[in-house]
């Protein structure tokens, strides 16, 4: 075979690889993202015997079982927390192999924590995690209608200044130089240093709440800027 054609058959198959790579991983963050509005639905629905369909059939039966009693506890608590009626999903998260969903009802957050197989069914047990998390929630989402909106978007999804929500960067190249950004701020930009008007528990309700807003659908994101990073943004570590 001719060692050009060969050339551009191994650079076809390369390009294949790497879109196909992207593909999938947009496809599981959507998918995990249907995954907790169909979860909240259900829960809203009052038939949560539909969550047999989102549990992995090669768990035994008392696997199962423990699931859906567990799922059945979580959605006793929220509604007895929170307004049933305007629960909606805020956001999903993954970290150290834990799937997070975030719930909120205009007011209140709470957040919902399980294991997902590679074909996002779930695997483990529902719990809520500690109502500090979601009350560092409530108090960054505050801060930041105040102190952000105005600039990045109603839900960081970028206005005069970037979107927060995609993986491009301009400045930051770690979960602590986003800190340190936001803290110092950057001179010749419009980013002040929120240092001199937020105490640090505020500074880091607000950056918490941006970083729960990572890969949130968006309906008009704002155009990506700067470098793609792979950055880790932890929320619950």
């Amino acid at each position: 075979m001719n060692i050009n054609i060969t050339k551009k058959v191994i650079n076809i198959g390369i390009l294949f690889l790497f879109f196909t790579s992207i593909s999938q991983g947009i496809a599981q963050k959507n998918d995990l993202y249907s995954l907790g509005e169909k979860l909240v639905e259900i829960a809203k629905s009052g038939n949560p015997d539909k969550i047999v369909d989102y549990i992995d059939d090669q768990l035994d039966l008392d696997q199962k079982a423990q699931i859906m009693e567990s799922y059945l506890t979580v959605k006793d608590q929220l509604f007895a927390s929170m307004n049933q009626n305007k629960l909606q999903l805020f956001n999903v998260l993954i970290e150290n192999g834990f799937i997070y969903i975030i719930v909120y009802d205009g007011n209140n957050f709470k957040i919902i924590k399980s294991k997902v197989n590679d074909n996002n069914k779930l695997i483990d047990h529902f719990a809520i995690v500690n109502n500090q998390t979601a009350d560092v929630l409530k108090l960054g989402k505050s801060i930041y209608k105040i102190k952000c909106y105005s600039c990045h978007g109603k839900f960081a999804q970028g206005g005069i200044a970037p979107n927060l929500t995609d993986n491009y960067w301009k400045y930051v190249k770690s979960d602590q130089s986003f800190f340190e950004l936001v803290q110092k701020g950057k001179k010749g930009t419009m980013m002040i240093a929120f240092k001199d008007y937020l105490k640090p528990n505020e500074l880091n309700a607000v950056l918490t709440y941006i970083k729960a807003l990572k890969n949130k659908k968006q309906k008009k994101p704002k155009k990506p800027e700067g470098e793609k990073k792979d950055i880790k943004l932890s929320v619950f570590n």
